[in-house]
């Protein structure tokens, strides 16, 4: 089925549920960026999945590469270019909790104590990526922690998902494009995310 037009998503998002808009439209489909090679994305769902371990029905594009038009409510609606990027989520409560307890492992001995700046801020940005259940590991920085060593499941957890989005870039159909990727811990969290943003969309429809 091919992507509605700008028009017809307005219409569908005011009248339709918007957990129903982020299954139908955003969570299933053809992506608008493939619709010409639909062989791309198996190839980019098949390398995803083999690199970090997942199953490729837990890898879909997102966004602009996916309707055709960004869907950032500060954007919307700019329509996919040629210099746009690949939005991707990877969905899996594994690699999450990996994560999860790893900064557990590293906060624990350490609650009680008095930590610097650059550790307390460390620690409030943690605690928003776990809150909101989603995070991009490669975003996560190490200066100024002590004890890092603790930390180097997270640390190789961060270069696997860096080398998996970088191998992209060696296949033709995907290196003029930036492909990134955003780790979600359930399909709850991930639906929880792009249904606020297209309640956005809407107030900001409903408006004009």
């Amino acid at each position: 089925m091919p992507q509605p037009s700008i028009d017809e998503f307005k219409r569908i998002v005011l009248s339709t549920p918007l957990s129903s808009v982020v299954q139908q439209y955003i969570f299933q489909g053809m992506p608008y960026v493939f619709r010409e090679k639909p062989e791309a994305l198996n190839l980019l769902t098949e390398h995803l999945g083999a690199a970090m371990q997942l199953s490729e029905q837990n890898i879909v594009i997102v966004g602009s590469a996916k309707v055709g038009f960004s869907l950032n409510p500060d954007n919307f609606p700019r329509r996919f270019s040629d210099v746009s990027d690949i939005d991707v989520i990877v969905v899996s409560e594994t690699l999450f909790d990996r994560i999860w307890m790893t900064l557990l492992e590293w906060h624990y001995p350490r609650r009680l104590l008095n930590l610097g700046r650059a550790e307390n801020e460390w620690v409030r940005l943690r605690r928003k990526d776990i809150y909101w259940g989603w995070l991009v590991p490669t975003q996560i920085r190490y200066e100024g922690l002590s004890f890092p060593s603790i930390l180097k499941p997270l640390r190789d957890t961060s270069a696997q998902w860096f080398n998996a989005f970088q191998g992209l870039s060696l296949y033709p159909e995907f290196a003029a494009r930036s492909v990134s990727g955003r780790l979600y811990r359930t399909w709850d969290h991930a639906l929880r995310y792009h249904m606020e943003g297209l309640r956005q969309i809407r107030e900001r429809i409903s408006a004009l």
